[in-house]
């Protein structure tokens, strides 16, 4: 019991001489800046030279830069900031000798952290870093008037992100390696907008692109162009079917907004091959297009009953052919010239008769033979466009 209370009066004296001293202490300088140089090391001021030869100046600790410093690299770089243990870390601004500059935080040496890059070509990034590299979310004012603000990955734009033109079009989307990539939205300054797929900073994959007058294609897309299979709006018109290389190539449907329908074979955007168009009227021609007219063989039905069958050339009916007429029940077989009767043929009524000659723009003319339906000649004579001569 006695060694305790001696223990006890120890701790006492020494206890009132430590106050003692604080209060002489307080006289020369403050009690507290006593405390601090009991228990805080030493901050110094001084020059430290780094292995590359880069010389530092300012505070330091443990004969290392630690705290606020500036540094003069070798190749003319300049970091005025904070260090940690010999290491750049805190905020500070990196200045390099073409005039480039990092403002912000850095950890270990690296920007690390929140930062403002300024690049030589005027572009400018504000955002987040990831050792040593734009990486997180950041905006970059580009020097042309183009803005990005979304994510970034190693110094690129990836993962959401938002393109802003100078002319006011805009990106919302997926980016990979700096390019548009994945799904996204696109307007165009003139109001036109495409929203689908992107790879490689084109369109490529399903999507809709909306025309500023009000057309509309739903569909494929490859290499920025529609290709496969698609849907065109244009009007009150509409066309379902297939794409090559933005035209309508292949097999498809044109639907008229009039009523008129057309379906069969298109080529660069025009009816090309064998198609069949119907009318609202239900007269229909099925046959051969060549650019959008009726060219080659085909068979032409009017809506009250007339047919015509035969060679085509320019969207009429140029060449051999057979014409049937409803009415009368007349068929004509043989040449014409834009759509008429010209040239040698053979006209049979509902009765059998015979009429063998030349016609002319769709009138008899020139020598000719009748017979009946048993073959027997009925006359013979000469036409002149359209009147008996003898």
């Amino acid at each position: 019991m006695k060694v305790i209370h001696y223990t006890k009066y120890i701790v006492f004296v020494f206890l009132l001489s430590f106050l003692s001293n604080g209060v002489q202490a307080q006289k020369n300088g403050g009690f507290f800046n006593k405390l601090k140089e009991v228990f805080s090391p030493d901050v110094q001021i001084g020059n430290y030279t780094f292995k590359d030869g880069s010389i530092y100046t300012g505070e330091m600790k443990a004969h290392k830069p630690d705290g606020k410093g500036k540094t003069l690299f070798k190749n003319g770089d300049i970091y005025e900031g904070e260090y940690v243990h010999g290491m750049r870390q805190g905020y500070g601004i990196y200045t390099i000798s073409d005039g480039e500059k990092y403002e912000g935080q850095w950890f270990r040496d690296v920007r690390h952290g929140r930062g403002i890059y300024y690049f030589a070509n005027n572009n400018r990034y504000d955002g987040m870093w990831y050792q040593d590299y734009q990486q997180g979310h950041g905006i970059m004012y580009y020097h042309n008037g183009d803005v990005y603000e979304g994510d970034w990955l190693k110094d690129k734009r990836q993962g959401q992100g938002t393109y802003t033109w100078r002319d006011s079009s805009k990106y919302i989307g997926q980016w990979t390696n700096d390019k548009k990539d994945g799904k996204g939205t696109l307007v165009w300054n003139d109001g036109s907008k495409y929203d689908g797929d992107w790879k490689n900073d084109v369109r490529e994959g399903k999507g809709t692109f909306e025309y500023n007058n009000g057309d509309k294609y739903v569909g494929d897309w490859s290499d920025d162009l529609q290709d496969g299979k698609g849907i065109f709006y244009l009007g009150g018109d509409r066309y379902e079917g297939t794409y090559l290389q933005g035209e309508r190539t292949g097999d498809g449907t044109y639907y008229h907004a009039n009523g008129d329908k057309y379906v069969g074979h298109f080529k660069d955007g025009m009816q090309d091959g064998h198609g069949t168009f119907t009318w609202a009227n239900k007269t229909v021609y099925e046959g051969d297009w060549k650019n959008n007219v009726r060219d080659g063989n085909g068979i032409y039905k009017w809506n009250n009953g007339d047919k015509y069958e035969g060679q085509w050339k320019n969207d009429k009916p140029n060449g051999e052919g057979v014409l049937t007429t409803a009415a009368d029940d007349t068929h004509y077989k043989g040449h014409f010239v834009d759509g008429l009767q010209d040239g040698s043929g053979i006209e049979t009524n509902s009765k059998g008769v015979r009429y063998e000659g030349f016609f002319k723009q769709g009138k008899r003319n020139g020598p000719f033979i009748e017979t009946d339906s048993s073959g027997k000649i009925i006359r013979k004579g000469t036409y002149d466009f359209g009147n008996l001569s003898n």
